[in-house]
């Protein structure tokens, strides 16, 4: 009998975990509710563009002081391509929200994930660059009543334009950026595995330390907003890494 209550208490309730794996296998339609909701949700990134943009409008005297008081001999805002990596971590936003939307379920819990981020870029002016942004996250382990029922993994490729504060050896930036999100989500217990990509947006910010003319670390943070069939997989990142200017 005791061991009846054991196993009660140690795993969630079927109806419930079948729900929530349904959650990732089908999706959700793209109903008129979803198509408001999305509306909802643009509203704060089109605000967001208008601030980067009118933040990078209003810089330039700031700028010149904060660049005077770092300056050296260096050339640290040359026009030219770089390149660089490094590590990086990242928490869901909505989908613990939305799967406790689902009727029954309760203790609902996604962990935070870890991962690798590289980028490809060209400095077109010493206030801007084109940059192409990638980010995979190893695993977002989503857990009912303790018991791990799905994991999702991501990879984010956005194109991104990064404006430049200060182009000195310290070089804080904004960027915002447009690609794709895919998701694969399995489940350990079915060994069930769905995959889906669509658009997404991104908006960071970060700051360049260059260590000399060529080298240089950075560290920065990210709000990726995926749509469509990925729309419930918004996530922040925090990373730090290394470039190199050619």
């Amino acid at each position: 009998m005791e061991d009846r209550d054991m196993d009660r208490h140690s795993q969630p309730n079927a109806r419930t975990s079948n729900r929530v794996t349904r959650f990732f296998r089908e999706g959700r339609p793209f109903t008129s509710e979803r198509r408001a909701n999305f509306r909802v949700r643009l509203a704060p990134i089109v605000a967001m563009t208008a601030l980067f943009c009118s933040a990078f409008a209003t810089t330039g005297q700031a700028n010149g002081r904060f660049d005077r008081l770092m300056a050296d001999s260096g050339d640290y805002a040359r026009s030219g391509l770089y390149v660089g990596g490094g590590l990086v971590g990242g928490f869901t936003t909505r989908l613990e929200g939305q799967l406790t939307e689902i009727p029954g379920v309760d203790d609902v819990e996604v962990d935070p994930s870890f991962g690798l981020a590289g980028r490809l870029g060209a400095r077109i002016t010493p206030h801007l660059a084109l940059e192409a942004h990638y980010e995979w996250m190893e695993d977002f382990e989503t857990s009912v009543d303790g018991v791990e029922i799905a994991e999702t993994r991501t990879q984010a490729l956005t194109g991104d334009l990064k404006g430049y504060l200060a182009t000195g050896r310290v070089q804080p930036y904004l960027s915002a950026g447009l690609g794709f999100l895919s998701a694969k989500s399995d489940d350990p217990v079915t060994t069930f595995e769905r995959t889906d990509t669509d658009f997404a947006v991104r908006f960071g910010g970060g700051v360049d330390f260059y260590l000399n003319e060529s080298f240089g670390l950075s560290i920065d943070s990210s709000y990726v907003v995926p749509t469509g069939d990925v729309e419930d997989l918004d996530y922040v990142s925090v990373g730090a890494g290394v470039f190199f200017r050619f």
